[in-house]
């Protein structure tokens, strides 16, 4: 813990340092050149030959790999063919709506948004919901000036990359990376999707609950038991209308069972680690971010490949999974046969002989954790996977040496920092010192413990009994530490496909972790959340892992006092915000995080909202409060929410 005598040192207001370009990533520890030639010597290696380098697992950190990285985060798909496309059906749910998204786009001239708008040709039923024709809605798709496809997407619309959801626009048009698309209509997607249910483990979904019993085909389980499946249309209906529960802007990406749903975060990731809300993006290289980033390749969007650990994780039967996830597959010949009864695996096996074609497309299994389909999780990979596409494939931006795609990507995000605040208001606080007092107000409230300047985090996971958020996220990973092997990595000059000779590399869990096999320090016994930067709030709201600390623009008068009414009480909460795709405003919504009473406002208005209460998503924790009973005035309070809006790229200039 950093002491007060060293916080009088500090100035609040002073710019981050960024990534220096030169030097090396050793998991997570910044090398100078010379201290990464040292390494390589003292491994018995030649620091003249640069491979000697990424035998030892340090990467060197170039404008070149910066460069690549960009060009995968913005022009490379995310997901397997067969499984995201073939089975799951993104693309066939996006073309639902291609006309109108067409005639959205055509009907804005060449000229840019930053929330497409789409009205429907035609009535639209997703699960017990019917939007009629004529109805208008916000999709959150950013479309750049002079493009005639939106932001993260492919032209026909089936494919998406990783800026769809980490890149914005500015009111004027310009390209925001890393800032979090919080009005991108996620679920809507995802549910227009025709096999949505697909991904039942997203959520607490159990497919042999009797209410989705029907017309669902008859399996041999992995115990040799015909076992009925779920009818398929009950069970999509079902799920759905759960997918619809949840607000723009949030996602749903472990399958574990729960309803742990998450907003979309910033990747302003340079020393925020560890990564991901529970922080178990930890080890590995790049203090953990490689390993967030695989999973988005993997663990996140792999639906299928969760039924190696659904017996363990879920108490779901494999064949079960397999069986309900091809049972309704988008592409109608890759679903069971009709007027047989099979064993699910055998049948995927039939219709896609080749798993690394498949459903294992550019993924690999990491060395130590088994042979597919039988991987084991470690804490780089949850579900034993590594996202390497072939080095033999000139046309796939992604290609290279084993892991290069993650690690270049981490080289990229690391490189971004917030976008200017160059907002009349932030011109204004500056200027009228209200930042330098909210600096102070920060100090004395003893928020700096945690959120140390310049980063402002510790790196560090605190347990749930000491947050006190909504523990659903938090628990997302528990079932995973009775599975964990010992974490390990292939060298990064090792091809793709892997050769019989490969070295390995063991990763470093000393400080993360009790021992290799067991979850971060602060996830056990009961889950926790990361301590997460605080740098570009103004371009994040809402807050908390949830975005439970939401309010809208217009909803709170606050006057010259700093003193603050609430003038729209429907505009508090995700319920009169994300959840009708209405933007939260980062002034209003910082309120609501650091006032207890207009937080005990907003809980409320989120548990009144059914939809939310399924979602865990309530705006509860994180109880450090900046307010009267905290012995601030309102001005002060005024004065802090000016401070966390300044931290930008330059908190002390404008």
């Amino acid at each position: 813990m950093t002491s007060q005598t060293a916080f009088a040192k500090i100035d609040f207001l002073q710019p981050a340092p960024t990534q220096p370009l030169g030097y090396y990533d050793y998991f997570g520890k910044l090398l100078s050149p010379q201290e990464a030639s040292q390494l390589v010597v003292n491994k018995g290696l030649n620091p003249n030959n640069p491979i000697s380098y990424q035998r030892v697992g340090a990467v060197k950190i170039t404008q070149e790999l910066i460069a690549q990285g960009e060009d995968i985060f913005f022009n490379r798909k995310i997901g397997d063919t067969f499984g995201l496309q073939g089975v799951f059906g993104l693309g066939q749910g996006f073309n639902v709506v291609s006309n109108e998204i067409g005639a959205a786009i055509a009907n804005l001239h060449g000229r840019s948004t930053t929330n497409l708008k789409i009205t429907l040709q035609k009535n639209l039923t997703i699960g017990s919901r019917t939007f009629p024709k004529g109805t208008v809605i916000p999709t959150g798709l950013k479309i750049q000036k002079g493009q005639s496809v939106a932001l993260g997407t492919t032209p026909n619309g089936g494919n998406i990359t990783c800026a769809l959801c980490h890149t914005s626009l500015s009111s004027d048009g310009k390209t925001l990376s890393g800032v979090p698309n919080g009005e991108l209509a996620i679920p809507l997607f995802i549910a227009l999707a025709p096999n949505t249910a697909g991904g039942f483990a997203r959520l607490n979904f159990n497919p042999l609950d009797p209410q989705y019993k029907g017309n669902g085909k008859t399996i041999i389980d992995s115990k040799g038991n015909k076992v009925e499946l779920p009818d398929p249309e009950k069970l999509e209906k079902a799920f759905d209308d759960a997918v619809l529960d949840v607000p723009f802007g949030h996602f749903e990406s472990s399958p574990d069972g729960i309803r742990d749903t998450t907003q979309i975060p910033s990747l302003f990731t340079f020393k925020n680690h560890p990564y991901a809300a529970s922080g178990e993006g930890a080890v590995g290289p790049f203090a953990g971010l490689s390993a967030l980033n695989n999973g988005v390749h993997s663990s996140e969007i792999n639906l299928l490949a969760a039924a190696q650990l659904s017996a363990d994780t879920l108490g779901i039967d494999p064949e079960v999974y397999i069986g309900t996830f091809l049972q309704n597959a988008a592409v109608k010949s890759l679903r069971l046969p009709e007027g047989v009864i099979v064993k699910p695996s055998e049948w995927l096996r039939k219709i896609a002989p080749n798993p690394t074609q498949a459903e294992l497309e550019d993924q690999i299994p990491a060395p130590g954790t088994g042979t597919y389909p039988n991987l084991r999780p470690s804490l780089f990979t949850l579900n034993g996977l590594v996202f390497s596409p072939n080095t033999g494939n000139p046309s796939d931006i992604a290609s290279g040496t084993f892991l290069f795609a993650s690690n270049a990507m981490s080289a990229f995000q690391n490189s971004l920092v917030p976008p200017a605040n160059q907002t009349s208001e932030n011109w204004q606080a500056l200027n009228s010192n209200s930042v330098k007092r909210g600096a102070k107000v920060f100090e004395k409230a003893n928020c700096a413990t945690c959120h140390i300047p310049p980063f402002f985090t510790d790196n560090k996971i605190h347990p749930i009994d000491e947050i006190h958020t909504n523990p659903a996220r938090a628990e997302s990973h528990l079932a995973l530490n009775k599975l964990l092997v010992p974490p390990k990595l292939y060298t990064f000059n090792t091809p793709v496909p892997i050769p019989a000779n490969a070295e390995v590399l063991n990763l470093p869990t000393q400080g993360i972790s009790d021992t290799p096999t067991t979850l971060p320090k602060g996830i056990l016994p009961k889950g926790g959340y990361k301590t997460t930067t605080l740098r570009g709030l103004y371009v994040s709201a809402p807050y908390l892992h949830d975005g439970g600390a939401a309010v809208a623009a217009g909803s709170l008068k606050v006057d010259s006092n700093g003193s603050f009414t609430v003038v729209n009480k429907s505009g508090l909460g995700l319920s009169g915000t994300l959840s009708q795709g209405i933007p939260a405003d980062a002034a209003s919504s910082l309120r609501a995080l650091v006032d207890r009473d207009l937080r005990a406002l907003v809980v409320k208005a989120n548990k009144a909202n059914p939809s939310l209460v399924r979602s865990n998503l309530d705006g509860t924790g994180h109880y450090f409060y900046v307010d009267k009973q905290a012995g601030f005035n309102s001005n002060q309070q005024t004065d802090l929410i000016n401070f966390l809006l300044a931290l930008d790229d330059n908190p002390g200039s404008f």
